[in-house]
Protein backbone atom coordinates (compact mmCIF):
# COMPACT_ATOMS: atom_id res chain seq x y z
CA UNK A 1 0.00 0.00 0.00
CA UNK A 2 1.29 3.52 -1.01
CA UNK A 3 1.94 6.10 2.08
CA UNK A 4 -0.63 8.87 1.42
CA UNK A 5 1.09 11.96 1.56
CA UNK A 6 -0.52 15.07 3.73
CA UNK A 7 2.08 17.51 4.43
CA UNK A 8 1.68 19.42 1.67
CA UNK A 9 1.36 23.23 1.43
CA UNK A 10 -1.56 25.20 -1.03
CA UNK A 11 -2.29 28.70 -1.50
CA UNK A 12 -4.34 31.06 -3.43
CA UNK A 13 -5.58 34.12 -5.48
CA UNK A 14 -9.00 35.54 -7.49
CA UNK A 15 -7.24 33.77 -10.18
CA UNK A 16 -4.90 30.80 -9.41
CA UNK A 17 -4.17 27.98 -6.86
CA UNK A 18 -0.29 26.87 -6.01
CA UNK A 19 0.25 23.49 -4.48
CA UNK A 20 3.89 22.81 -2.78
CA UNK A 21 4.69 19.03 -2.55
CA UNK A 22 7.42 17.82 -0.78
CA UNK A 23 9.59 14.73 -2.46
CA UNK A 24 10.87 13.52 0.62
CA UNK A 25 14.14 12.62 -1.29
CA UNK A 26 12.95 11.13 -4.26
CA UNK A 27 14.81 11.84 -7.26
CA UNK A 28 12.30 13.83 -9.68
CA UNK A 29 12.85 11.26 -12.77
CA UNK A 30 11.15 9.06 -10.56
CA UNK A 31 7.99 11.59 -10.19
CA UNK A 32 4.79 10.11 -11.75
CA UNK A 33 2.10 13.34 -12.50
CA UNK A 34 -1.49 12.47 -13.97
CA UNK A 35 -3.73 15.59 -14.37
CA UNK A 36 -7.01 15.66 -15.73
CA UNK A 37 -9.99 18.09 -15.07
CA UNK A 38 -10.18 19.00 -11.18
CA UNK A 39 -7.86 15.58 -10.42
CA UNK A 40 -4.54 15.49 -9.68
CA UNK A 41 -2.02 12.86 -8.76
CA UNK A 42 1.31 12.46 -8.26
CA UNK A 43 2.92 9.23 -7.58
CA UNK A 44 6.81 8.89 -6.42
CA UNK A 45 6.79 5.80 -4.95
CA UNK A 46 6.34 4.57 -1.57
CA UNK A 47 4.59 7.99 -1.77
CA UNK A 48 1.38 8.94 -3.45
CA UNK A 49 -0.24 12.88 -3.53
CA UNK A 50 -3.81 12.53 -4.66
CA UNK A 51 -6.46 15.56 -4.43
CA UNK A 52 -10.02 16.29 -6.17
CA UNK A 53 -10.09 20.05 -6.64
CA UNK A 54 -13.29 22.17 -5.42
CA UNK A 55 -13.82 23.91 -8.82
CA UNK A 56 -12.32 23.46 -12.35
CA UNK A 57 -9.34 24.51 -13.89
CA UNK A 58 -7.56 25.42 -16.92
CA UNK A 59 -5.36 22.86 -17.90
CA UNK A 60 -3.75 24.87 -20.82
CA UNK A 61 -2.97 27.56 -18.70
CA UNK A 62 -1.39 25.78 -16.13
CA UNK A 63 1.72 23.98 -15.15
CA UNK A 64 4.09 21.77 -12.77
CA UNK A 65 7.54 22.22 -11.93
CA UNK A 66 10.15 19.76 -9.92
CA UNK A 67 13.40 21.66 -8.04
CA UNK A 68 15.01 21.36 -4.92
CA UNK A 69 12.97 18.26 -3.89
CA UNK A 70 9.83 20.15 -3.94
CA UNK A 71 6.86 19.71 -6.73
CA UNK A 72 4.99 23.10 -7.42
CA UNK A 73 1.84 23.12 -9.04
CA UNK A 74 0.14 26.21 -10.50
CA UNK A 75 -3.39 26.36 -11.80
CA UNK A 76 -5.94 29.15 -13.53
CA UNK A 77 -9.26 29.15 -11.93
CA UNK A 78 -11.87 29.24 -14.38
CA UNK A 79 -14.37 31.12 -12.60
CA UNK A 80 -12.44 33.88 -10.28
CA UNK A 81 -13.04 33.85 -7.06
CA UNK A 82 -11.72 32.22 -3.24
CA UNK A 83 -12.24 28.47 -3.01
CA UNK A 84 -11.70 28.83 0.76
CA UNK A 85 -10.85 24.44 0.69
CA UNK A 86 -8.82 22.88 -1.83
CA UNK A 87 -10.81 20.15 -2.13
CA UNK A 88 -14.49 19.10 -2.74
CA UNK A 89 -16.79 17.90 -0.18
CA UNK A 90 -17.23 14.28 -0.90
CA UNK A 91 -13.74 13.26 -1.07
CA UNK A 92 -13.67 11.15 2.13
CA UNK A 93 -16.11 9.29 0.08
CA UNK A 94 -14.21 6.10 -1.60
CA UNK A 95 -17.03 5.48 -3.65
CA UNK A 96 -16.71 9.05 -5.25
CA UNK A 97 -12.99 9.21 -5.11
CA UNK A 98 -13.19 5.99 -7.22
CA UNK A 99 -15.67 7.62 -9.58
CA UNK A 100 -13.73 11.15 -9.65
CA UNK A 101 -10.46 8.94 -11.13
CA UNK A 102 -12.39 6.64 -13.75
CA UNK A 103 -13.90 10.01 -14.82
CA UNK A 104 -10.36 11.55 -14.82
CA UNK A 105 -9.16 8.84 -17.01
CA UNK A 106 -11.91 8.77 -19.68
CA UNK A 107 -11.45 12.99 -20.16
CA UNK A 108 -7.67 12.20 -20.02
CA UNK A 109 -8.45 9.53 -23.00
CA UNK A 110 -11.03 11.60 -24.71
CA UNK A 111 -8.22 14.35 -24.72
CA UNK A 112 -5.50 12.19 -25.85
CA UNK A 113 -8.18 10.67 -28.92
CA UNK A 114 -9.01 14.58 -29.68
CA UNK A 115 -5.52 15.56 -29.82
CA UNK A 116 -4.16 12.69 -31.90
CA UNK A 117 -7.31 13.69 -34.09
CA UNK A 118 -6.44 17.17 -34.46
CA UNK A 119 -2.79 16.54 -35.00
CA UNK A 120 -3.93 14.32 -37.91
CA UNK A 121 -5.91 16.51 -39.57
CA UNK A 122 -3.14 19.11 -39.28
CA UNK A 123 -1.02 16.80 -41.14
CA UNK A 124 -3.33 16.01 -43.49
CA UNK A 125 -3.91 19.64 -44.61
CA UNK A 126 0.17 20.15 -44.29
CA UNK A 127 -0.08 17.28 -47.40
CA UNK A 128 -2.66 18.77 -49.06
CA UNK A 129 -0.82 22.29 -49.14
CA UNK A 130 2.08 20.63 -49.77
CA UNK A 131 0.33 18.66 -53.04
CA UNK A 132 -1.30 22.05 -54.24
CA UNK A 133 2.39 23.95 -53.98
CA UNK A 134 3.66 20.97 -55.91
CA UNK A 135 1.09 20.96 -58.00
CA UNK A 136 1.31 24.69 -58.82
CA UNK A 137 5.18 24.71 -59.28
CA UNK A 138 4.18 21.83 -61.98
CA UNK A 139 2.12 24.00 -64.23
CA UNK A 140 3.98 26.57 -64.09
CA UNK A 141 6.91 24.56 -64.99
CA UNK A 142 4.92 23.12 -68.13
CA UNK A 143 3.88 26.11 -68.69
CA UNK A 144 7.03 27.91 -69.18
CA UNK A 145 8.30 24.53 -71.09
CA UNK A 146 5.09 25.07 -73.80
CA UNK A 147 6.06 28.74 -74.03
CA UNK A 148 9.77 27.90 -74.87
CA UNK A 149 8.43 25.25 -77.16
CA UNK A 150 5.80 27.81 -79.01
CA UNK A 151 8.92 30.06 -79.61
CA UNK A 152 10.84 27.41 -80.70
CA UNK A 153 8.23 26.84 -83.57
CA UNK A 154 7.61 30.61 -84.21
CA UNK A 155 10.87 31.38 -84.49
CA UNK A 156 11.30 27.81 -87.16
CA UNK A 157 8.02 29.58 -89.18
CA UNK A 158 9.85 32.59 -89.79
CA UNK A 159 13.00 31.22 -90.69
CA UNK A 160 11.02 28.97 -93.11
CA UNK A 161 9.14 31.93 -94.37
CA UNK A 162 12.64 33.68 -94.74
CA UNK A 163 13.90 30.94 -96.68
CA UNK A 164 11.02 30.83 -98.96
CA UNK A 165 10.89 34.32 -99.60
CA UNK A 166 14.37 34.32 -100.59
CA UNK A 167 14.26 31.01 -102.86
CA UNK A 168 11.49 32.92 -104.81
CA UNK A 169 13.31 36.16 -105.14
CA UNK A 170 17.18 34.17 -106.28
CA UNK A 171 14.53 32.66 -108.97
CA UNK A 172 13.02 35.71 -110.32
CA UNK A 173 16.34 37.36 -111.10
CA UNK A 174 17.61 34.24 -112.09
CA UNK A 175 14.35 34.52 -114.84
CA UNK A 176 15.27 37.59 -115.56
CA UNK A 177 18.79 37.59 -116.50
CA UNK A 178 18.35 34.41 -118.99
CA UNK A 179 15.77 36.38 -120.66
CA UNK A 180 18.22 39.40 -121.35
CA UNK A 181 20.96 37.04 -122.05
CA UNK A 182 21.91 37.09 -126.10
CA UNK A 183 20.91 33.53 -127.95
CA UNK A 184 23.95 33.88 -129.84
CA UNK A 185 26.30 33.62 -126.31
CA UNK A 186 28.72 30.74 -125.43
CA UNK A 187 26.31 27.70 -124.51
CA UNK A 188 28.32 26.26 -122.19
CA UNK A 189 27.30 28.78 -119.58
CA UNK A 190 23.78 27.44 -120.25
CA UNK A 191 24.83 24.27 -119.51
CA UNK A 192 27.22 24.45 -117.09
CA UNK A 193 26.04 27.44 -115.18
CA UNK A 194 24.51 25.08 -111.94
CA UNK A 195 27.86 23.40 -111.57
CA UNK A 196 30.93 26.05 -111.79
CA UNK A 197 33.76 23.17 -110.96
CA UNK A 198 32.58 20.85 -113.58
CA UNK A 199 32.37 23.30 -116.45
CA UNK A 200 36.22 24.22 -115.57
CA UNK A 201 37.16 20.68 -115.31
CA UNK A 202 35.98 19.64 -118.72
CA UNK A 203 37.27 23.08 -120.36
CA UNK A 204 40.79 22.58 -119.18
CA UNK A 205 40.44 18.83 -120.83
CA UNK A 206 39.19 19.50 -123.95
CA UNK A 207 42.02 22.11 -124.24
CA UNK A 208 44.52 20.02 -123.69
CA UNK A 209 43.03 17.36 -125.70
CA UNK A 210 42.45 19.98 -129.12
CA UNK A 211 45.23 20.36 -131.80
CA UNK A 212 46.71 23.52 -131.77
CA UNK A 213 45.04 25.59 -134.39
CA UNK A 214 42.08 23.89 -134.19
CA UNK A 215 38.53 24.98 -133.87
CA UNK A 216 37.46 26.36 -130.81
CA UNK A 217 34.53 24.69 -128.21
CA UNK A 218 32.13 26.64 -128.90
CA UNK A 219 32.08 25.32 -132.66
CA UNK A 220 31.66 22.22 -131.28
CA UNK A 221 27.98 20.26 -131.29
CA UNK A 222 26.56 20.99 -128.01
CA UNK A 223 24.52 18.17 -126.35
CA UNK A 224 20.92 19.15 -125.82
CA UNK A 225 18.83 18.34 -122.36
CA UNK A 226 17.72 14.89 -123.79
CA UNK A 227 21.13 13.00 -123.56
CA UNK A 228 21.84 10.63 -121.48
CA UNK A 229 23.42 12.27 -118.09
CA UNK A 230 26.65 10.22 -118.76
CA UNK A 231 27.73 12.82 -121.18
CA UNK A 232 27.20 15.16 -118.34
CA UNK A 233 29.36 13.63 -115.86
CA UNK A 234 32.62 15.03 -114.24
CA UNK A 235 35.62 13.22 -115.63
CA UNK A 236 37.98 11.96 -113.18
CA UNK A 237 41.55 12.16 -113.75
CA UNK A 238 43.94 8.96 -114.10
CA UNK A 239 44.91 8.20 -110.81
CA UNK A 240 48.79 6.55 -110.34
CA UNK A 241 49.56 3.45 -110.80
CA UNK A 242 49.10 1.57 -107.44
CA UNK A 243 51.66 -0.87 -106.41
CA UNK A 244 50.51 -4.72 -105.71
CA UNK A 245 49.81 -5.77 -102.57
CA UNK A 246 52.89 -7.06 -100.87
CA UNK A 247 53.24 -11.77 -101.20
CA UNK A 248 52.08 -13.35 -97.84
CA UNK A 249 53.95 -15.77 -96.07
CA UNK A 250 54.55 -18.24 -93.01
CA UNK A 251 56.39 -17.94 -90.03
CA UNK A 252 56.88 -20.80 -87.86
CA UNK A 253 57.18 -20.53 -84.19
CA UNK A 254 58.38 -23.48 -81.90
CA UNK A 255 57.76 -23.49 -77.85
CA UNK A 256 60.39 -25.43 -75.68
CA UNK A 257 58.78 -28.43 -73.45
CA UNK A 258 57.24 -27.81 -70.47
CA UNK A 259 55.57 -30.54 -68.06
CA UNK A 260 53.38 -28.36 -65.82
CA UNK A 261 50.31 -27.01 -66.88
CA UNK A 262 50.65 -23.70 -65.22
CA UNK A 263 52.51 -20.19 -66.95
CA UNK A 264 56.26 -20.23 -66.18
CA UNK A 265 57.29 -18.28 -63.63
CA UNK A 266 60.77 -17.66 -62.01
CA UNK A 267 59.54 -17.72 -58.42
CA UNK A 268 58.64 -20.87 -58.83
CA UNK A 269 61.35 -22.30 -60.76
CA UNK A 270 63.34 -23.96 -58.07
CA UNK A 271 60.29 -25.76 -56.83
CA UNK A 272 59.20 -27.36 -60.05
CA UNK A 273 63.17 -28.56 -60.70
CA UNK A 274 63.48 -30.01 -57.45
CA UNK A 275 60.03 -31.91 -58.64
CA UNK A 276 60.72 -33.33 -61.89
CA UNK A 277 64.24 -34.44 -60.36
CA UNK A 278 61.99 -36.42 -57.66
CA UNK A 279 60.21 -38.24 -60.72
CA UNK A 280 63.53 -38.59 -62.36
CA UNK A 281 65.02 -40.26 -59.49
CA UNK A 282 61.37 -42.47 -59.03
CA UNK A 283 61.26 -44.03 -62.29
CA UNK A 284 64.92 -45.29 -62.36
CA UNK A 285 64.93 -48.78 -61.19
CA UNK A 286 66.86 -49.34 -57.71
CA UNK A 287 69.33 -52.08 -57.25
CA UNK A 288 67.88 -54.16 -54.08
CA UNK A 289 68.58 -56.99 -52.08
CA UNK A 290 65.21 -58.32 -51.59
CA UNK A 291 65.68 -62.29 -51.86
CA UNK A 292 61.77 -62.83 -52.87
CA UNK A 293 62.59 -61.34 -56.32
CA UNK A 294 62.47 -63.79 -58.95
CA UNK A 295 63.15 -61.78 -62.24
CA UNK A 296 64.06 -58.76 -63.35
CA UNK A 297 60.23 -57.49 -63.41
CA UNK A 298 59.67 -57.54 -59.78
CA UNK A 299 62.85 -55.77 -58.93
CA UNK A 300 61.13 -52.52 -61.06
CA UNK A 301 59.03 -50.52 -58.27
CA UNK A 302 56.63 -49.04 -61.41
CA UNK A 303 56.24 -52.63 -62.35
CA UNK A 304 55.17 -53.57 -58.67
CA UNK A 305 53.13 -50.56 -58.40
CA UNK A 306 51.05 -50.97 -61.80
CA UNK A 307 50.16 -54.77 -60.85
CA UNK A 308 48.90 -53.45 -57.18
CA UNK A 309 46.83 -51.10 -59.08
CA UNK A 310 45.33 -53.99 -61.07
CA UNK A 311 44.96 -55.84 -57.90
CA UNK A 312 42.80 -52.96 -56.63
CA UNK A 313 40.56 -52.87 -59.35
CA UNK A 314 39.91 -56.39 -59.00
CA UNK A 315 39.24 -56.18 -55.64
CA UNK A 316 42.04 -58.12 -54.28
CA UNK A 317 43.27 -55.55 -51.68
CA UNK A 318 45.44 -58.33 -49.85
CA UNK A 319 47.61 -58.67 -52.86
CA UNK A 320 47.62 -54.96 -53.92
CA UNK A 321 48.97 -53.95 -50.73
CA UNK A 322 51.57 -56.67 -50.65
CA UNK A 323 52.49 -55.43 -54.51
CA UNK A 324 52.08 -51.62 -53.05
CA UNK A 325 54.49 -52.95 -49.98
CA UNK A 326 57.52 -54.47 -52.31
CA UNK A 327 58.04 -51.22 -54.36
CA UNK A 328 58.30 -49.19 -51.67
CA UNK A 329 61.13 -51.64 -49.95
CA UNK A 330 62.61 -50.87 -53.69
CA UNK A 331 62.03 -47.73 -53.32
CA UNK A 332 60.34 -45.76 -51.01
CA UNK A 333 60.11 -41.81 -52.52
CA UNK A 334 57.15 -42.36 -54.87
CA UNK A 335 54.65 -40.61 -53.17
CA UNK A 336 52.04 -42.79 -55.03
CA UNK A 337 52.66 -46.02 -53.66
CA UNK A 338 52.31 -44.31 -50.31
CA UNK A 339 48.98 -42.81 -51.27
CA UNK A 340 47.52 -46.10 -53.29
CA UNK A 341 48.41 -48.31 -50.44
CA UNK A 342 46.32 -46.04 -47.93
CA UNK A 343 43.57 -46.77 -50.40
CA UNK A 344 43.95 -50.29 -49.81
CA UNK A 345 43.74 -50.27 -46.03
CA UNK A 346 40.56 -47.55 -46.17
CA UNK A 347 38.84 -50.06 -48.43
CA UNK A 348 40.40 -53.01 -45.04
CA UNK A 349 38.93 -50.25 -42.71
CA UNK A 350 42.34 -50.25 -41.63
CA UNK A 351 42.40 -46.52 -41.25
CA UNK A 352 45.29 -46.05 -38.54
CA UNK A 353 47.69 -47.67 -41.51
CA UNK A 354 45.75 -45.50 -44.21
CA UNK A 355 46.00 -41.88 -42.25
CA UNK A 356 50.00 -43.23 -41.73
CA UNK A 357 50.41 -44.17 -45.33
CA UNK A 358 48.70 -40.55 -46.52
CA UNK A 359 50.78 -38.64 -44.01
CA UNK A 360 54.10 -40.22 -45.88
CA UNK A 361 52.86 -39.43 -49.23
CA UNK A 362 52.21 -35.76 -48.50
CA UNK A 363 55.89 -35.47 -46.93
CA UNK A 364 57.17 -36.95 -50.19
CA UNK A 365 54.59 -34.39 -52.08
CA UNK A 366 56.77 -31.58 -52.12
CA UNK A 367 57.30 -28.76 -52.85
CA UNK A 368 53.38 -28.55 -53.38
CA UNK A 369 53.76 -27.61 -57.18
CA UNK A 370 50.37 -27.74 -59.58
CA UNK A 371 52.13 -31.11 -60.77
CA UNK A 372 50.81 -32.91 -57.68
CA UNK A 373 47.78 -31.10 -56.93
CA UNK A 374 45.90 -33.99 -57.58
CA UNK A 375 47.90 -36.71 -55.72
CA UNK A 376 47.88 -33.81 -52.49
CA UNK A 377 44.06 -33.82 -53.17
CA UNK A 378 43.67 -37.81 -53.13
CA UNK A 379 46.17 -38.20 -49.99
CA UNK A 380 44.01 -35.26 -48.08
CA UNK A 381 40.61 -36.92 -48.49
CA UNK A 382 41.93 -40.43 -47.74
CA UNK A 383 43.17 -39.03 -44.29
CA UNK A 384 40.14 -37.48 -43.56
CA UNK A 385 37.82 -40.29 -44.66
CA UNK A 386 40.16 -42.24 -42.25
CA UNK A 387 39.90 -39.77 -39.41
CA UNK A 388 36.23 -39.52 -39.57
CA UNK A 389 35.96 -43.06 -39.55
CA UNK A 390 37.71 -42.68 -36.28
CA UNK A 391 35.57 -40.22 -34.76
CA UNK A 392 38.22 -37.47 -34.87
CA UNK A 393 36.25 -35.05 -37.09
CA UNK A 394 37.67 -32.12 -36.46
CA UNK A 395 41.06 -33.47 -37.97
CA UNK A 396 39.10 -35.09 -40.69
CA UNK A 397 37.26 -31.78 -41.27
CA UNK A 398 41.00 -29.73 -41.61
CA UNK A 399 41.98 -32.30 -44.45
CA UNK A 400 38.63 -32.11 -46.53
CA UNK A 401 38.86 -28.15 -46.56
CA UNK A 402 42.63 -28.70 -47.38
CA UNK A 403 41.33 -30.47 -50.40
CA UNK A 404 38.73 -27.93 -51.31
CA UNK A 405 41.31 -25.75 -51.90
CA UNK A 406 42.82 -27.70 -54.26
CA UNK A 407 39.69 -28.75 -55.78
CA UNK A 408 37.44 -26.17 -55.69
CA UNK A 409 34.85 -27.13 -57.56
CA UNK A 410 34.35 -30.66 -56.48
CA UNK A 411 30.75 -30.73 -55.45
CA UNK A 412 31.36 -33.93 -53.31
CA UNK A 413 33.95 -32.54 -51.58
CA UNK A 414 31.87 -29.51 -50.33
CA UNK A 415 28.71 -31.83 -49.51
CA UNK A 416 31.36 -34.25 -47.42
CA UNK A 417 32.60 -31.85 -45.72
CA UNK A 418 28.93 -29.98 -44.73
CA UNK A 419 28.37 -33.65 -43.27
CA UNK A 420 31.27 -33.20 -40.88
CA UNK A 421 30.47 -29.75 -39.80
CA UNK A 422 27.54 -30.88 -38.91
CA UNK A 423 28.33 -33.72 -36.91
CA UNK A 424 30.52 -31.17 -35.13
CA UNK A 425 27.99 -29.06 -34.57
CA UNK A 426 25.75 -31.34 -33.17
CA UNK A 427 28.44 -32.98 -31.02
Amino acid sequence: MPIIVKDFSWEETETNVFIDLPLKGVAPNKVDIFSSGQYLKVSYPPYMFEVYLKENINESASKATISSGLAKFKYEKCEHGLWNSLQASGVEDKKFMAAARQKAVEDSHKKAELLAEQKAKEKREQERFALREQMKKDEEEKKKIEEAKENIRKNAAESLERWKQESEQIMTENGSTNQRQDPSANHHGDIFSHDDDIHADDEDDEHENSPKGGKSNVDKKIPSKNDSPKKFSKKVKKKKDVPPPRSSGTIQVSFSHRPFKTPSRESKAPEEEEWLAKMAAAGRTTKTDNNDAVDMEEMNPLWLKDKGSSFYKSGNFVAAINAFTAAIVLDGSIPSLFSNRAACHLQMKQYRECIQDCSSALELLTPPVQANALSRCKALVRRGTAQAQLENYVEGLMDYESAIKLDPKNVNLQEDAEKLRKIIQGN
